[in-house]
């Protein structure tokens, strides 16, 4: 009987030969036998490391056994072993199966040789006929039937094919550990592909795919809102000092019952003195066990009901913030200036309206923040924001580089100082007049739109 290499050598000569010259005319049947062994122990080996592929690497298998189970049998700590060197058992695996695919060739390659010889064919016609059959049984028979038959269960499959894969997964570590490494160094080599897709180009794929019918005007805004949101600041967002609702360490049980009947707000912050000495804050559930008390009027120490309050900066961004509400497991920020002050106050739903738009409660209604008149006018509340002033005329009138957000923080910008009633200015083609000013405040802003004022088109956006 030949040697392997001594038949794979006379497989290499058999191309210098005549196809119809015969060098032994008699087939001898052992290496025949031989030959046809080897080959289908080489298909065998290429299912099993291709059935194993899929079974170990496979999310099921790999979520059972990332479980910490000490008391497991022996193939499930086989298996969890391997899975723990994921990249070694991979080319483990890599190894063995190219290996038995190697061998499976070159052996059906020398018997199609012996073939040739003795039947004296013409070479073409059989080689084409055995990279054929070859890529057939190797494609169905080692490659998609095993995987197929593996990912119906491949819990238990990898635990019946731990065990000899495992002696090749400690065979083979010293050359799965060469590679693994090779490949390392590699990877450090090449340059990596950067992402070039910017926060304008998914506005702009969005607007596309709103035009195209596969996207709703609801889920482009959605989108647009997400990838502005980690460059949104808490300022932008927040219930300014000024219209916060709050509850004083001096008020009695009936003030702060008319006030939670009044508001219907969940969460008031707690403040002694002034609303720049913050002590905490009270939810509304907690006052619950007081409602029957005979003493409404009675004085009631709030601070012993109060849970801690929470205080952020101005400048935080407003993705960290929704991190720091989950971490603290509250709903309800204290917002603060440079000095320590009390600037405001924000809430997770303030946070969330940012991505899915403005929530409502169902008892208090929807705040209407705007009038239009029937001459084309509009009487705006001064604390509306600005973009939602732009959106309603269709118009562009925020820049990046503002310094304020709602429309009465516009009028103190073009005015710098209190202005007066009945005060007519214009901004970007429109006339703003000042209807209503109290304690100092702008509350009402009458807005008019002047002829030829261009409107805002897509690409301004």
């Amino acid at each position: 009987m030949e040697p392997p290499l001594q038949a794979f050598g006379a497989f290499l000569l058999a191309f210098d030969d005549v196809a119809g010259s015969v060098n032994d005319a008699a087939l001898h049947l052992p290496d025949l036998i031989t030959y046809a062994v080897v080959i289908l122990i080489g298909l065998a080996f290429s299912a099993f490391f291709s059935s194993s592929e899929v079974a170990f690497f496979s999310a099921e298998n790999r979520n059972r056994f990332d479980e910490k189970d000490k008391t497991g049998s022996s193939a499930e700590l086989r298996v969890k072993t391997m899975l723990e060197k994921p990249r070694r058992l991979l080319n483990t695996i890599l190894i063995g199966n190219t290996f038995a695919n190697i061998v499976t060739a070159v052996f059906a390659a020398v018997l199609t040789g012996e073939l040739i010889r003795y039947f004296g064919a013409t070479e073409w016609i059989v080689y084409t006929i055995e990279i054929v059959i070859l890529t057939f049984t190797i494609v169905i028979l080692t490659e998609i039937t095993p995987k197929i038959l593996a990912l119906k269960n491949p819990i238990e499959v990898s635990r019946s094919l731990s065990g000899l894969l495992y002696l090749f997964f400690v065979v083979l570590g010293p050359i799965t550990i060469f590679i693994a490494r090779s490949t390392q160094r590699i990877e450090k080599r090449i340059p990596q592909v950067q992402d070039n897709i910017s926060s304008e180009d998914l506005k702009t794929i969005a607007e596309v795919g709103e035009m195209q019918g596969t996207l709703k005007g609801e889920e482009r805004e959605i989108i647009e809102n997400v990838i502005e949101f980690g460059n949104t600041t808490v300022k932008e967002i927040m219930t300014s000092r000024v219209n916060m609702v709050a509850i004083s360490t001096d008020d009695t049980l009936k003030d702060v019952l008319n006030l939670i009947q009044q508001k219907s707000i969940s969460r008031y912050p707690l403040y002694e003195n002034d609303l720049d000495t913050i002590v905490g804050v009270i939810h509304a559930k907690d006052i619950l066990p007081f409602i029957h008390s005979k003493k409404n009027s009675a004085q009631i120490n709030w601070k012993t009901i109060a849970r801690k309050a929470f205080f952020i900066p101005a400048v935080k961004k407003i993705d960290d913030l929704l991190k720091d509400f989950q971490r603290e497991k509250t709903h309800v920020a204290i917002v603060v200036d440079e000095y320590g002050g009390t600037e405001g106050l924000v809430t997770l739903d303030d946070v969330l309206e940012e991505i899915i738009g403005e929530m409502h409660d169902e008892q208090t209604g929807i705040e209407r923040l705007y009038t239009r008149r029937k001459n084309g006018e509009y009487v705006f509340d001064a604390k509306i924001d600005l973009d939602e002033v732009g959106e309603i005329l269709d118009m562009e009138l925020t820049t990046p580089d503002d310094e304020y957000e709602t429309l009465g923080g516009l009028i103190y910008s073009l005015t710098e100082r209190i202005p007066e009633e009945n005060e007519s200015m214009t901004f970007k083609g429109l006339e703003l007049t000042v209807m209503l000013v109290e304690n100092n405040r702008v509350k009402k802003i009458k807005v008019k739109v002047l002829p030829e004022t261009p409107k805002k088109t897509d690409t301004d956006t």
